[in-house]
Order: structure tokens, then sequence, then C-alpha cells
């Protein structure tokens, strides 16, 4: 027991011998007053029922009367009442974290897009999977752009940290960078853009974003990475391997930043592209495993729809957490 708790011990005793003596409205004041300040010293609930058993062993007779037993539990009951408010308070907390956690989560799904568009001659999928009740959402966002000609785009993006505001960081660049691809800015120049708005929102604000334009007709694949992970090509075959170049640093850092391109690269027919954020790595880093080499070694030698790929990196990489 602390100096402090000790403390708290002795006081009881002292108000418990007063309150059996006389019993008062002071009394029950005195008993959840020393409630409330062993919730705050963190002593336990059964600590505190040890604490009142010892003084009532001490200032209870043999024989004790019905009144000071009743006196003797009175006290108790108040100085108990403490405890279960603070739990009474902790639930309703519990209960109004879920709900804001629903709340957030449907505005986060709000600002994605609310189906894949058709494109002739190439197949798309995507998996979403929100953070789980106990974790503030996120700013992870994906949108697929259908561009000039026979082109698309491909945009994975992650805006650092979590919460309310990152979700609605993310909604306002997921909505630039679509803006910028359609008005037929160059893919450097439309991340550029979309590095420019995020400085433009303030809040010492950091996000990654990878680019791709697939032009269906050419059968190429150009690609512009802002400091996020990189992508994996899929090849008939069962070949894998990621796209590495068109590499930069992350987004919402304040001096200018050149944005290499990597390609156009030509892509073989039934190759697939695979994007991602680096949630799909954490409970792989978090065992102590390498999570891009299991990613890799995950896609290795699998040939399927991009659905199909789709379920199977998910029951690798997360069902198996």
């Amino acid at each position: 027991m602390t100096t402090v708790h000790r403390d708290l011990a002795d006081r009881c005793r002292t108000a418990l011998v007063g309150y059996v003596a006389a019993p008062d409205e002071m009394g029950l004041a005195r008993a959840y007053e020393l409630g409330h300040r062993a919730v705050e010293a963190g002593m336990g609930l059964i600590e505190l029922v040890g604490v009142h058993r010892a003084a009532v062993d001490e200032v209870v007779a043999e024989t004790p009367t019905r009144a000071q037993v009743a006196a003797a539990m009175d006290f108790l009951t108040e100085s108990l009442s403490t405890f279960e408010m603070a739990q009474r308070g902790y639930r309703e907390a519990q209960e109004r974290a879920a709900v804001a956690h629903d709340i957030a989560l449907t505005l986060q799904r709000s600002l994605l897009p609310a189906e894949l568009p058709a494109l002739p001659g190439v197949e798309r999928a995507v998996r979403y999977l929100p953070a789980g009740p106990q974790v503030e959402v996120g700013g992870d966002w994906y949108d697929v752009v259908p561009l000039d000609g026979s082109r698309v785009g491909l945009v994975v993006g992650d805006v650092m940290g979590h919460g309310i505001r990152q979700a609605a960081v993310m909604g306002q660049m997921r909505l630039g960078v679509r803006a910028y691809l359609l008005e037929g800015h160059a893919m450097d120049d439309a991340v550029g853009r979309t590095d420019a708005l995020l400085m433009s929102l303030g809040g010492m604000q950091t996000a990654t974003m990878v680019v791709g334009v697939v032009d269906v007709g050419a059968a190429t694949l150009s690609l512009v990475n802002a400091g996020h992970p990189p992508p994996v090509l899929a090849e008939p075959g069962g070949g894998a391997r990621f796209v590495v170049g068109g590499h930069g640093r992350l987004l919402g850092l304040p001096a200018p930043a050149e944005r290499p391109v990597h390609g156009p690269q030509a892509l073989r027919p039934g190759s697939c592209l695979l994007m991602y954020t680096d949630g799909l790595l954490e409970a792989e880093e978090r065992a102590g495993g390498d999570g891009l080499d299991r990613l890799l070694a995950t896609v290795a030698g699998f040939e399927g729809t991009p659905d199909e790929l789709c379920d199977h990196v998910i029951a690798e990489l997360v069902d198996d957490a």
C-alpha cells in the first residue's frame, strides 16, 4: 500500500468511527469524498473494500447492533458510488466512441468512389478494409479515372495519421488529383499540383501517393510515385516484380520537388498491377518480418483475375495476422 493509500485508509477509519457513532448527511458526504479521492489516487475497488473491512473490525463491537451494521453498510455504499459512476462514465464514453467511429467511417467511405467505372479492355478490382473500432479512421484512398482515348488513371494515396481531419484532407486530395488528370495535366504536373494543394490546406500534413496511367491501346504503363510503397506488377506465367521507377519524395514538404516519371513501359497481355497502402504490410512488419518481401512472395506465382488476386493477398497478409 502506498503512502497516499495508507493516508486514505486512516481517513476512512476516522470517518467511519464518526459515522457509526452518529450517522448523518455530513458523514455520508465524507464517505463519498473519500471514495472520490480513492478513484483519483488509483486505489482499486477490492483495496477500498479491504480498507473498509479493516475499519469495521476496529470500530464495531463483537456483537454489533443492527444500527451499527446498517451505518457501516451505508458508509461503504456511499464510498463505492464513485466507482459505480466512473464505470458508468467509462461505458458511456465507449458507446460514444463507437458511435463517433461509425460516423467517421461513414464520412471516410463517402469520400471514396461510389463504384468503379467500366473500362473496355481493363479488369479492375478494389478492396478497402477500414480500421477496427479501437483505431481512428485514416486517410487512405483510391481512385480510377477514365482519361482521353484509351487511357485510364489509377491512384492510391495515404494521408499520414488518423482522425477526422485526415479523412477530410484525403477527400480534398482525391478530388484534386482527379481534377488535374481530367484537365489533361501531365502526370508529374498533376502530382505537383496535388502537392501544392496539400500545402495550401495547412496543418503540416503529409501524404504519399502513386499515380499510374495505363494506355490500353498501346499496352503501356507510366507511373509517378510520391513516397508511396511501390506497386507490384504480376505478369503472365507467375512472375512478379516491384515497379520502382518514378519515385520521388512524399507530399506536403515545403521545398519544391522533382517528380520523375517512370515509363511508358510495355505491358504484356494479362498483366496485373497491384497498388496498395502500407496498412497492408503492417501485420507482417509488427511480427518482425519484411512486409514488402512477404507481399512479393505472395503475388509471385499467382495467376488469376484481379478479384482473385485481391482475395489472395488479403488472405495471406491480413486474415492470417
